[in-house]
């Protein structure tokens, strides 16, 4: 491409001659193509879901340990250890704090 002309003011025009670009083809309609969709569940995600099967038919309070220490409570034979316990609970804090 060549550029001939004065350098003018502002506005004024310059001579351009040259070849000029080709405009871009034409696009013709898309033509439709098949899809499918595909879902691929990690080993982790399945046992994942098993876990949360087998967890479901757990109850959330065992009943039998409960009344267990409700009576060692009403014959005053239960004795926790209140370390124990106390590192229990704080392990369990930590536990919940820190998940991701």
């Amino acid at each position: 491409m060549r550029v001939s002309g004065k350098t003018g003011a502002v506005g004024s025009t310059q001579g351009v001659s040259g070849s000029r670009p080709a405009s871009a083809p034409a696009t013709s309609p898309a033509t439709p193509v098949a899809s499918t969709d595909a879902v691929q569940v990690s080993a982790a995600a399945r046992l994942v879901a098993v876990a949360q099967e087998a967890l479901a038919g757990v109850p959330d309070i065992r009943t039998e340990i409960v009344e267990s220490i409700k009576g060692q409570m009403d014959s005053d034979t239960y004795h926790p250890d209140g370390k124990a316990v106390a590192d229990g609970l704080i392990r369990e804090h930590l536990a919940r704090v820190h998940q991701p």
